[in-house]
């Protein structure tokens, strides 16, 4: 199973962040316009893809309720009609819509609760080191590619049933109570290729 992550930035002259996650090994990649990623994805031929942004609008106000939710757990999340967040958002809904009509099954994460879920801490270093400990392949360039690496993370934990899809006017995925045992304490197996 092969998943993607994207963290996507809001601009495509500004660095976007993938990584793509076969058992454990990962590869990375930074990218700038949407035909590159494109490119990656459907080179890659992943199952899902997760992409760090909104991928829709508030029916009103500036938060949407799935991002109530998480603000009230604690979590940060920025409302996604706010300031730089708009073209964020923006692009979010373009690359999303155009990802899925090329036949890419795509959901929304959040790579920061993701983090803050699976290792109880924001730090992208110490995310960094738990994984090498476990054993994953990963050697990210830059935070871009780190968030890439929790977004494909969550990705492929969804696709096990270890997710809970927070949703109300739109949906984040976030890994469940058991992410952790299931990626730091088991074998995460590829498939060899026939």
């Amino acid at each position: 199973m092969r998943v993607g992550g994207i963290d996507l930035s809001g601009s495509e002259k500004r660095p976007t962040g993938m990584a793509f996650l076969e058992g454990k090994r990962c590869l990375t990649a930074t990218v700038f316009t949407d035909d590159e990623i494109l490119e990656q994805c459907s080179r890659r031929k992943v199952s899902l893809i997760a992409i760090d942004a909104p991928l829709n609008f508030p029916k009103e106000g500036n938060l949407r309720l799935c991002d109530r939710i998480l603000i009230s757990r604690g979590l940060r999340v920025f409302p996604p009609t706010f300031g730089g967040m708009r073209k964020l958002t923006e692009r979010g809904i373009r690359i999303s819509s155009l990802l899925r009509s090329s036949g890419f099954n795509v959901i929304e994460v959040h790579p920061r609760t993701s983090g803050i879920v699976i290792f109880g801490t924001p730090d992208r270093e110490k995310w960094l080191m738990r994984l090498k400990k476990a054993g994953f392949k990963i050697s990210p360039s830059s935070d871009h590619e780190i968030d890439a690496i929790l977004s494909a993370l969550t990705a492929y934990l969804h696709l096990r049933g270890f997710t809970e899809t927070v949703s109300g006017d739109g949906a984040i995925v976030v890994p469940g109570e058991a992410s952790q045992r299931i990626l730091l304490q088991t074998r995460c197996y590829s498939r060899k290729r026939q």
